[in-house]
């Protein structure tokens, strides 16, 4: 008992003196993508890399803060990136830049790097690969077999470089959130994300509720929705195959494209896929397609936005018609990059998020009769049944609290990663929360659309938003 409460003094005395830091912050020249040049800070702070088990290891973290044009700025707002693996630092420079610099109308604006990603203190790669050979079909037991082996070998290497690769998991990643908070100095602070970043907001409202003043998230992934329903993915198809048909009256229509998908997708199942190419040195050559590197290509690079799915149609089309060159480089990319290279902070957070049992029951009964089985999930549950030496958060990690934070969560009607089904559950458990759905946009829906980025600096002025629903532009396929 002694030794306990000794250790637990040890462990609070590290906490405040690493809290009693002074925050380092520096002048810092911001350019964009685009070449936008603005005068930034660059933050720097340490947090202890796992607080659960008394580790006084520590890891630095970093934040990019855009300071407000407001004389009299609100919460800071803090930018969650998707992913996991999302830089938000990175984020800022893309095309979303517009609209950070837009916010600080209201407050300053800070895209933070969540542990391991962009300016913060970064893990080191693996340097073990999975290989496939490109001519042979690979199916779908052989990439879990495989990427099982590199995952392991992987885990070995991190330990051997003293990286607790546990310590990556979207509790800590929230507690950092709060440690952020703490060293700003503020009472509170209002979030901002996408995807990952949802799900990682949620476990900040469970942990810290009180410190959130506003909270704007889309593309929203529960606190069980790090692996997608099987079911959820094939309705989301058929409902391409049935906008297609008219094709928003254009000319180009597809009469019977759910049928045709269908009969793709059972014909790769029967008998692979041999398809000739030209390769890097101009040479013909033959890529192997099996069902599953079907079905992963279709869910990596076609499902996320209206710019992705619009390509479907005529696709399967195609490859009804044995025409597979589309799909090709999709392909090459799934066995040479995509199950080829394991990163450590996503396969960390996604691993340690896990699963319930009732949530992978569901998973196991719908993924062998829906058109692209669980590839949505990019091997993800097939390796959270694996014998890997990886511990899941506890139970209560997994389900959502009803809140009472005052919240804008956005749903896109064509966003083929994050459901409107789940969005829809998800609003139900925010006591002041404002769900609105937009009509076909995509996952990435901050960059579709000024409406959009109008609604999300509205919200976060205070001004109340009287609409459940708004319409963009639909796409047309191609």
């Amino acid at each position: 008992m002694k030794y306990k409460k000794a250790t637990l003094f040890i462990i609070c005395l590290v906490q405040l003196s690493l809290f009693g830091q002074n925050l380092k912050i520096k002048p810092y020249q911001f350019i964009s993508k685009a070449r936008d040049t603005i005068e930034a800070e660059l933050g720097v702070f340490k947090v202890l890399e796992k607080r659960i088990n008394g580790n006084n290891d520590s890891i630095q973290l970093s934040f990019i803060r855009f300071k407000s044009t407001n004389p009299n700025p609100r919460a800071p707002i803090v930018y969650l990136a998707g992913g996991p693996g999302g830089s938000g630092s990175e984020t800022a420079k893309g095309k979303r830049f517009a609209l950070f610099m837009k916010l600080r109308e209201v407050s300053d604006v800070i895209a933070f790097d969540q542990r391991g990603t962009g300016m913060s203190e970064r893990l080191p790669n693996c340097p073990y690969r999975s290989q496939f050979n490109l001519r042979t079909p690979v199916n779908k037991q052989k990439y879990v077999t495989e990427v099982s082996k590199t995952i392991s070998k992987c885990l070995k290497y991190w330990k051997k470089k003293n990286v607790d690769l546990q310590a990556y998991n979207t509790t800590e990643n929230a507690k950092d959130l709060d440690a952020l908070r703490k060293v700003l100095g503020v009472e509170k602070m209002s979030l901002w994300g996408i995807s990952y970043g949802s799900h990682l907001a949620f476990e900040y409202i469970r942990l810290f509720e009180n410190n959130i003043d506003k909270l704007v998230l889309a593309s929203l992934e529960g606190k069980d929705e790090t692996i997608k329903l099987p079911k959820e993915t094939e309705n989301f198809i058929f409902k391409i195959s049935k906008q297609a048909k008219d094709n928003y009256s254009s000319k180009v229509k597809y009469l019977n494209l759910k049928e045709k998908i269908l009969a793709v997708h059972r014909r790769v199942k029967r008998n692979p896929i041999y398809t000739s190419y030209r390769n890097r040195k101009g040479e013909i050559d033959t890529l192997g397609i099996s069902s599953f590197e079907l079905q992963s290509a279709i869910a990596t690079f076609y499902l996320k936005n209206p710019k992705d799915i619009k390509k479907l149609p005529k696709l399967y089309s195609q490859m009804y018609n044995n025409n597979f060159s589309e799909i090709v480089p999709k392909v090459i990319a799934i066995k040479k990059i995509i199950y080829n290279k394991i990163r450590p902070m996503p396969l960390a957070m996604d691993l340690q998020s896990g699963i319930s049992k009732k949530r992978s029951k569901l998973v196991k009964e719908q993924m062998n009769t829906s058109i692209l089985g669980s590839s949505i999930n990019f091997l993800l549950y097939e390796l959270m049944l694996s014998p890997l030496d990886f511990s899941i958060l506890p139970n209560n990690f997994r389900v959502m609290q009803t809140n009472n934070v005052k919240a804008l969560l956005l749903s896109g009607t064509m966003d083929g990663r994050t459901y409107l089904i789940d969005g829809i559950e998800i609003a139900k458990y925010f006591n002041n929360g404002k769900h609105i759905i937009i009509e076909n946009a995509g996952h990435d829906l901050y960059m579709e659309s000024p409406i959009i980025n109008k609604l999300v600096l509205n919200f976060f002025k205070g001004v109340e938003l009287n609409i459940n629903r708004i319409v963009i532009n639909p796409i047309v396929f191609d």
